[in-house]
């Protein structure tokens, strides 16, 4: 196998933008107990890592022919390491809902298949989508959200105007819903079959 092929089955281990964020951390914390003989940097790794990764981590060093015993080397196979996750290309695709973890899953995969390398997905919640999506990578957007077309079709300050009178109406019929007490107290309301 090539050098580039541990590499990749490294990185492809690594799908999120939040998870090599969390994977950078760990990495320093491994680097920083490096000079610490108490410290069973194997065991350390055990914790910090899933198995899995810990395997790959450990097939890329020893491809890179790296000593894990030895602190210097192992320190810069560390950082060389840390530079490869934190230079992998981001994608970061604002949505109109919270994602979980199966569609951050397929979005990942499907990156992966038509993009033709590892990339990161950075799924993002943004409340003012209406549908649809905005994509930015390699800093170019595209928005595909249902917001932009009715911008588009009805012009920003209608449309803000639209959504303002719709949400004063929610409002109203919310406040209007609740019984008024007069002063009283107010019974729950129990049905009886």
């Amino acid at each position: 196998m090539n050098k580039s092929t541990y590499l990749s089955y490294l990185l492809a281990l690594i799908k999120t933008k939040s998870y090599s964020d969390e994977m950078i951390e760990k990495i320093d914390e491994l680097k920083d107990c490096l000079y610490n003989k108490r410290i069973d940097l194997d065991k350390k790794m055990g914790e910090l890592f899933s198995f899995e990764l810990k395997e790959k981590i450990k097939a890329y060093s020893w491809q890179e022919q790296v000593n894990l015993n030895d602190p210097e080397s192992f320190g810069k196979f560390l950082t060389n390491l840390r530079n490869h996750i934190k230079n992998m290309p981001v994608v970061t695709i604002k949505v109109a809902f919270n994602p979980d973890d199966e569609i951050v899953k397929e979005v990942c995969n499907w990156f992966v298949e038509n993009f033709g390398k590892n990339v990161l997905v950075d799924l993002v919640y943004d409340k003012n989508l209406i549908a649809g999506a905005v994509i930015i990578f390699n800093e170019s957007s595209k928005d595909f959200s249902l917001k932009k077309k009715i911008e588009e079709k009805y012009g920003q300050e209608e449309w803000r105007s639209l959504v303002l009178k719709t949400r004063q109406k929610s409002q109203s019929q919310i406040t209007n819903s609740i019984p008024k007490s007069n002063g009283h107290s107010s019974e729950p309301i129990i049905q009886t079959a």
